[in-house]
């Protein structure tokens, strides 16, 4: 397997990563507009320079406790085939390099979100999950 490099980003004090080419930039947040019905995890719709995109908050679709809104929060617009989806996180971190060594299969027994989860990267400082994107942006 090739090098490869995830864009890593805060939910409270835990990381997680997303591989750089599903991601197509990374915002500021924008005045998002109210869906009614929409599932509880789906803030609302955002104008993405004539471009109108969901906006999926990733501490309630990882059923992780909410938090307000922080100076650091961003949206991290991700693609999949034709499918354009901004991620609502706390912050995002840096790019990083992933070396086959660094992956491990995702432990059994999350308490939360194991599907949304592909592996885990080891580097010598954290843990980052790195997220499954298809699984994330189905309802």
């Amino acid at each position: 397997m090739e090098p490869f490099q995830i864009v890593t980003f805060s939910l409270g004090t835990e990381a997680y990563g997303i591989p750089i080419e599903q991601v197509q930039e990374i915002i500021r947040p924008s005045p998002v507009t109210f869906i009614p019905y929409a599932p509880p995890h789906v803030l609302g719709l955002i104008n993405l320079r004539g471009n109108v995109i969901p906006v999926i908050d990733l501490r309630r679709r990882l059923t992780l406790d909410p938090q307000g809104d922080g100076k650091y929060n961003r949206i991290i617009v991700v693609h999949l085939d034709e499918i354009v989806v901004g991620l609502w996180v706390d912050a995002v971190s840096a790019v990083t390099a992933v070396r086959e060594e660094m992956l491990a299969d995702n432990p059994e027994g999350l308490s939360v979100g194991e599907q949304f989860i592909d592996k885990v990267v080891k580097t010598e400082e954290r843990l980052i999950a790195l997220l499954n994107i298809p699984a994330l942006i189905q309802h």
